[in-house]
């Protein structure tokens, strides 16, 4: 391949390696900051002062850090995030504290550390204790709670979206019975996928065990015969909308996108409308081809048949902002941030979603674990 064959940005980061460390740093980077990292190769050129290609757009980690300073730093997020939450016009110092937690939680042992593990979980109890209190008269409120999780909430419904404990490490993951007061605070529950950090089984049978459908691709769990034939398989189309009864005697409308992650893992992506006319969309770790033929001949049209109230699209996805324009949502409210069980390279962080949102001009809101936002129409 000739040089001038080479994408801009893979030639910029060759100057980079090449170039002097002072000179480096002043290199200019030609890189569309709506494109992901997640395409940058792992073992991909990258300048002396980053770990890796795929971090070149947010501050280095630390391999590890003093427990004062990460008690310190996860006291005053807390306090921040409970004065200025989650609104359509975000505070600069809401976002800086944002950037504080990716310092924290992209320290590379952090996942292992006590109180990294403790604050994890006093987000999510706080976010179901409130969960089992709230009503919801008016809008929807939703619930962005690990990873790519969500509750979303309106009069009559409440519908959960890829719920997983949390990791696999001992002491980063919600105790059972956090897991079933979710379950029954919930009318069903969405999986997108079949990777781990979107689909668990013991979150699946918590809300079998209640008799509240569980909808998920048909390879979700085939070594498990049992809860793969209890779990509803939704015929994947683009149109019509399929009606989901509810044990409540309500329903949803779904249309069950046919996505993918790659080429072979089959994606979800739920388009599913309340009964209240309310019609949001989670798209799992959507990531198909970008070419004629592909995914996104469907995706371009979503905006067109529907009208999108919210969309929960994963931070990292490719074509993002070609993903946003297709569904053309009022409101975008990403996931899949900073998922703990990913080696730290490919640990999404809050500082690149600002950086991929920024170009793509669609109000959105940057959430972390266990806040909420009550939605509404006309969007305020």
């Amino acid at each position: 391949m000739h040089s001038n064959q080479f994408p801009p940005a893979l030639l910029a980061l060759l100057a980079f390696a090449a170039a002097p460390l002072g000179q480096a740093q002043s290199q200019p980077f030609s890189f569309d900051p709506a494109d992901p990292r997640e395409s940058v190769a792992d073992n991909a050129p990258k300048p002396p002062f980053v770990s890796s290609a795929r971090r070149l757009l947010t501050a280095p980690e630390l391999k590890d850090a003093p427990d004062d300073w990460i008690a310190n730093s996860l006291d005053w997020v807390n306090f921040i995030l409970a004065n200025y939450q989650p609104a359509l016009v975000e505070t600069p110092v809401r976002r800086a504290a944002m950037i504080r937690l990716d310092d924290v939680l992209h320290i590379e042992s952090a996942p292992r550390k006590p109180i990294v593990q403790q604050y994890y979980k006093a987000r999510l109890e706080a976010a179901l204790r409130e969960i089992e209190t709230a009503r919801v008269t008016t809008g929807l409120r939703i619930w962005k709670l690990y990873n790519h999780g969500f509750l979303v909430r309106t009069a009559s419904v409440s519908i959960a979206f890829d719920i997983v404990p949390g990791t696999r490490e001992p002491g980063f993951s919600m105790p059972q019975e956090w897991i079933d007061r979710l379950a029954a605070q919930a009318d069903a529950l969405f999986i997108s996928h079949q990777h781990g950090d979107h689909a668990n089984q013991a979150v699946a049978r918590a809300f079998l065990a209640l008799r509240k459908p569980v909808v998920a691709p048909e390879d979700v769990w085939p070594s498990e015969p049992t809860l793969a034939k209890a779990v509803t398989h939704l015929p994947r189309n683009t149109g019509p909308a399929q009606v989901l009864p509810l044990a409540n005697g309500r329903s949803l409308t779904v249309v069950p996108y046919p996505g993918h992650q790659g080429s072979r893992i089959l994606v979800n992506i739920s388009l599913i409308t309340t009964p209240e006319g309310f019609t949001i969309v989670q798209t799992g770790d959507q990531s198909g081809s970008e070419a004629a033929g592909g995914d996104f001949d469907w995706i371009a049209q979503i905006g067109r048949d529907h009208k999108v109230d919210i969309l929960m699209p994963n931070c990292w996805a490719n074509g993002l902002g070609r993903m946003v324009r297709g569904i053309n949502p009022a409101l975008v409210i990403t996931g899949h941030e900073n998922e703990m069980g990913h080696a730290v390279d490919h640990r999404e962080d809050y500082t690149q979603t600002y950086t991929r949102l920024f170009p793509i001009r669609y109000p959105a809101i940057v959430m972390t674990w266990g806040e909420s936002f009550l939605y509404q129409r006309p969007l305020r």
